[in-house]
């Protein structure tokens, strides 16, 4: 018998950080939407911070459209 994992101190996310996280959870985004319509410049630290707010339940999925574009969207984990 596994005892589940307990986590006292939630992860808090930053406002940028919590910006992305709302876009996401409208649904999937590109790495150019987040440059120059949320304007992140440095999203990958914040994608991290997402990542962490969201596991283990959820998670954040990279998919190449190819020519340096990145689509981003959340994904449960099974």
């Amino acid at each position: 018998m596994e005892q589940p994992f307990l986590n006292f101190n939630p992860v808090k996310l930053t406002p940028q950080a919590q910006r992305l996280l709302n876009r996401l959870e409208q649904g999937p985004i590109t790495n150019v939407y987040i440059r120059d319509e949320l304007r992140l410049l440095e999203y990958r630290r914040r994608k991290f911070e997402v990542k962490q707010y969201l596991e283990p339940d959820r998670t954040i999925v990279k998919k190449f459209l190819g020519k340096g574009v990145v689509e981003y969207s959340i994904k449960e984990v099974n």
